[in-house]
């Protein structure tokens, strides 16, 4: 392996994680180059109908925002025929390395990203919607990655930062059994909750985890357990089963649904809270946790913990995982910490990144 190859980023997306993506790949790029022989480089940024091209273009683009001259109008649609302005810049990837990254939340990357691993375009995906909502789809992509040989990397889709899907595969491929996996998987939920359990309003709750960047800013995408649902999801999956989001065993965190967060506010704040205090006994701690098993039985709701127990000293916005394995027994394997956010997130997106790019060198 050359000790500076050169690796040509395709990014999807410039927002939440594609901005901070960008800024830790440009101030830390020498250094990934000096410490794995990799040098990674932007061959363009794709929005939903601009891009930019190249590391000048991708850094005043970020720097700039969407006004930067460096943005031009691009023909609508994502398939790899809208790459062919990179691919005249850079080079074909018969010739060229490129490395595919989804920054985006969005079902319309599915296609691309399947096209680019069809091709031995590397695929890195932040993106939870096509692994866990489309049918499909994540057999369809590990399929493509195995024929290729093309790397895809999705394990910043659970626990952001945290080695949730490296820890996993590790276990699978060892040969281990997994027979459970329990997760705290919602960074948003465990700093809302993980507020209330000592003793915060839920309503200053939801606002610090808004602040923090950890929920959105219409925090009802997290109280929905979407989000905490995909994550469940994309678990199973990994543990080579066939669930669907519509397969999980969902309790609501919420009694209804409401039509923006000041409906919320104004009529669901205070029966969720009355139903969050209801749900705590003296001594112990609730958070919405999921469970998936061997037998392909998934649930995801609220449950109560002694605060005595690990769950105890969890600080708000720390993610928890337990693999239960027939290799470790009794104890299971935890990972632990907190690696939601955007800034963490990107993190976990340019370390696979370079794994990716190592590995596909070769």
């Amino acid at each position: 392996m050359s000790s500076c190859a050169e690796t040509f980023i395709i990014q999807l997306g410039a927002g939440k994680v594609g901005s901070p993506l960008a800024r830790l790949l440009f101030e830390h790029g020498e250094h990934i180059a000096d410490d794995s022989g990799v040098r990674l480089r932007y061959g363009g940024i794709l929005r939903s109908n601009t891009m930019t091209f190249g590391d000048d273009g991708a850094r005043r683009s970020i720097e700039q925002g969407s006004t930067a001259a460096d943005w031009t109008t691009r023909e609508p649609g994502l398939s790899l025929d809208a790459l062919n302005p990179i691919f005249d810049r850079f080079g074909q990837p018969s010739d060229t390395h490129y490395l595919m990254v989804d920054a985006t939340a969005t079902s319309e990357t599915a296609s691309i990203l399947l096209e680019a691993l069809g091709t031995g375009i590397p695929v890195v995906t932040a993106n939870k919607i096509p692994l866990a909502e489309i049918p499909g789809w994540f057999d369809h992509a590990r399929a493509a990655s195995r024929r290729t040989r093309a790397p895809f990397r999705y394990g910043c889709t659970v626990g952001g930062s945290l080695p949730v899907i490296s820890t996993l595969h590790d276990l699978l491929e060892t040969g281990d059994t997994v027979l459970a996996v329990t997760a705290l998987c919602s960074s948003s939920l465990s700093c809302i909750m993980g507020n209330v359990n000592r003793g915060v309003t839920l309503e200053r709750a939801i606002a610090d985890a808004v602040q923090r960047g950890f929920a959105e800013p219409d925090p009802l995408v997290d109280l929905a357990g979407r989000d905490a649902l995909r994550k469940m999801v994309i678990l199973a999956k990994t543990m080579g089963m066939a669930v669907s989001m519509e397969d999980v065993e969902q309790e609501p965190l919420l009694d209804r649904t409401y039509i923006g967060f000041q409906d919320f506010r104004d009529h669901g704040l205070e029966r969720l809270t009355e139903r969050l205090q209801s749900a705590r006994r003296p001594g112990s701690v609730s958070y919405y946790v999921g469970t998936v098993g061997t037998d392909s039985h998934a649930v995801l709701g609220m449950r109560s913990y002694p605060d005595t127990s690990v769950w105890g000293t969890l600080e708000p916005s720390e993610n928890l995982f337990l693999f239960s394995t027939s290799r470790f027994g009794d104890v299971p394997v935890s990972v632990r910490g907190t690696g939601g956010g955007p800034l963490l997130t990107a993190s976990g997106v340019l370390a696979d990144i370079i794994k990716a790019a190592q590995v596909s060198r070769w």
